[in-house]
């Protein structure tokens, strides 16, 4: 059986596991790494690594010999959190600091504390750094009742304004601004765990190293009116007593095969706003003469490179931001990516898979609400390279973000991204493969007649079940991928009313009596209708029946249910089918281009009058409505006369994102799906 090989001296850690038939990969470990956060990164192994399996334990610990290969720089891969102004947490301190060198300044510890001003702006001296240097913290604002500092330098040299000793004006010619201030977390605990006992210092071996690891960051309005209360006491010496933003606890989980599983969760301690993304990617090591490839499933054009293929990132000339604009689908944010070094033939030499999974605040429904600025982002440096958690979500104080994220290092060679995590109590069956494939396969053993739950982005078709031989798959349009958790079979007494499990067949959405409903009055108003599955299906048909002609088309698809607000996701729709005629009587079908997945649960129907508005057509209709509440808005005049959903009005043409208009008096149309 795999395992793990854990070198430990104090703080500093080695993990090695087997990663192919001859090598093993080598990962670093620090649990004191800058203002002893935990950290990759450290010096006896500057990056993880691949070295021969024969490698002996004196080559690779303490020290790295020369039998290693680099792979992947993780030195500032500790992620931390974003406060809108600054990045902070993990090896990072709030960057509005302005460092001042002053030959001989003369400043001394009693100084600390002191206020400056450059004639418009008061700034605090933090820190005597040293004889020849000085740390100035920014000034703060207050923007809706949450403290932001200013990214701003002095203008003129600084002039005393209160509590120092000695009251030279400081000049400003030495400045470099944009400085990190330290420390800027306090109180941090560390256990770490190999199958549930502690770790010794040498070598030890098992089959999973958990490392968790608690902190406190103060908010920085506090560090600045503490600084200033306590004049000549240095702040790192009484980090406890300023007042707090957060707290951090972080998971970290090791196991065979270069998997490294995170887990975050940021609670707030005072109102703020957060940006989180659990966990950060550098790019990984390049070969003299190659580049390195990423491919993001879900993502089309963004930064000026197509995600869709193999995107080459070391051309990337800007920061980009992936936002719902950039997606296929908009109600499933950017949660992954695979990237591969390549050489200067176009030969794989290694690869790792990042991702966000989804439970928690990773859940696709909650992240589409929180990560409408940019559900993933990549630095023109390409240092920074994650999904977003939230992006600019206001915090009360107790209130709580987690997410959990994989990594997972790849040897080649790979034609897709075939993988399992597991977070201990869920497993996830993630795809990715960009080119065509008639007939693939991931080998599961492990997850045999497991019920497979489309949780993430997916334009495959899979089993409902594990087979014996693992998900088969085929890629016809390239690029494939999918997510699905992994079930339990638990077996329900009876199947429930509307099961949908025969392939190739039709089923209506709602059962019971029916009408013939006129769009009089519908023009270019989407009517969005709720509807329930029992269990996630894919369809590749969808059809309503046209009773009376009209002119024009009727435009109908699926809009996801935004569970946060009880109405359909704002975001594009799970799917457009597309227009039908309305100029003959008949049932009239939509074929899809490729199967849609609808989810387990609620969604919404929605269709719309289009193109020429002179003959409004009638359509079969259910006669019964569903009991779910409607938000009528702030009066109740709209509970007069049959509401039966929500409304869109000013749609012209295909099916984008919505602003709910208000609710409608439209039956339900009678929907037939086939089932995929």
């Amino acid at each position: 059986m795999a395992e793990l090989i854990v070198y430990r001296s104090n703080a500093l850690m080695s993990v090695r596991s087997r990663i192919d038939a001859t090598r093993d990969v080598i990962m670093p470990v620090n649990l004191a790494y800058a203002e002893s956060m935990v950290g990759m990164w450290h010096s006896g192994l500057p990056q993880v690594s691949l070295v021969p399996s024969t490698a002996t334990d004196a080559q690779v610990w303490p020290v790295l010999s020369a039998v290693g290969t680099r792979i992947h720089d993780t030195s500032d891969d500790n992620c931390p959190i974003n406060t809108g102004w600054s990045y902070v947490g993990g090896n990072h301190g709030y960057n509005v600091g302005n460092q001042i060198a002053v030959a001989n300044h003369g400043k001394t510890t009693a100084d600390v504390g002191s206020q400056w001003s450059d004639g418009s702006r008061i700034f605090t001296l933090l820190a005597v750094t040293n004889a020849n240097s000085l740390l100035f913290g920014n000034p703060y604002t207050i923007v809706d009742g949450i403290a932001q500092g200013a990214r701003v330098k002095p203008t003129a040299p600084l002039t005393h304004v209160s509590g120092a000793t000695n009251r030279a004006t400081v000049p400003i010619t030495g400045l470099t601004p944009d400085v990190q201030i330290r420390p800027a977390t306090h109180s941090h605990t560390v256990a770490v765990e190999l199958d549930g006992r502690p770790v010794p210092d040498g070598r030890s071996t098992g089959q999973e190293l958990v490392i968790r690891e608690s902190y406190v960051i103060p908010s920085y309005q506090g560090m600045i009116d503490t600084a200033r209360a306590n004049v000549g006491t240095p702040i790192a010496t009484i980090m406890p007593r300023i007042p707090s933003l957060c707290r951090i606890s972080n998971v970290y989980r090791w196991s065979p095969g270069g998997d490294l599983l995170v887990a975050q969760q940021v609670t707030a301690l005072t109102r703020f706003t957060l940006n989180a993304g659990v966990t950060q990617c550098a790019p990984l090591t390049p070969v003299a003469g190659g580049s390195r490839r990423q491919f993001m499933p879900n993502v089309g054009a963004a930064g000026g490179l197509n995600w869709s293929a193999w995107a080459n990132i070391d051309t990337l000339a800007a920061l980009t931001d992936f936002t719902p604009a950039t997606l296929t689908d908009r109600s499933m944010p950017a949660s992954s990516m695979t990237q591969w070094v390549i050489n200067g033939g176009g030969v794989q030499q290694w690869g790792i898979a990042v991702g966000l999974l989804p439970v928690a605040d990773g859940v696709p429904g909650i992240r589409t609400r929180y990560t409408t600025a940019k559900g993933w982002f990549i630095s023109s440096s390409l240092k920074k390279n994650y999904p977003q958690l939230v992006w600019g979500r206001t915090l009360a104080a107790g209130e709580s973000v987690a997410g959990t994220a994989y990594r997972r290092y790849l040897m080649p060679p790979s034609t897709a991204t075939e993988i399992v995590v597991s977070t201990g109590s869920q497993d996830f069956v993630l795809i990715e493969r960009v080119g065509a494939a008639a007939q693939a396969e991931l080998d599961a053993p492990q997850l045999f007649h497991r019920l497979l739950v489309p949780v993430g982005p997916t334009n495959l078709t899979v089993p409902d079940r594990v087979t014996v031989a693992g998900v088969p798959y085929a890629v016809p349009v390239s690029p494939g991928y999918g997510m699905w958790r992994a079930d339990p079979d638990e077996a329900l007494p009876e199947p429930p009313p509307g099961v949908t499990r025969a392939r190739g067949g039709y089923f209506l959405v709602r059962s019971g009596p029916t009408v013939e409903s006129t769009c009089t009055g519908a023009y270019q108003r989407l009517l969005l209708h709720p509807f329930f599955l029992a269990e996630p299906t894919p369809v590749d048909r969808a059809g309503v029946e046209v009773t009376k002609v009209g002119t024009g088309v009727l435009r109908h698809g699926v809009y996801a249910h935004d569970p946060t607000t009880g109405r359909p996701a704002l975001l594009g729709p799970l799917a457009d089918f597309g227009t039908v005629a309305v100029t003959t009587v008949g049932v009239k079908e939509s074929v899809l281009g490729a199967p849609v997945p609808l989810p387990a649960g609620w969604h919404w129907y929605g269709q719309v009058w289009q193109v020429s508005g002179v003959t409004p057509p009638t359509v079969r209709a259910s006669s019964v409505g569903c009991a779910v509440p409607l938000q009528l808005g702030s009066t109740a005049a709209a509970m007069t006369g049959d509401r039966f959903g929500y409304e869109v009005t000013g749609v012209t043409g295909a099916l984008g994102a919505i602003t709910i208009s208000g609710v409608h008096q439209f039956r339900p149309p009678q929907v037939a799906y086939r089932r995929a």
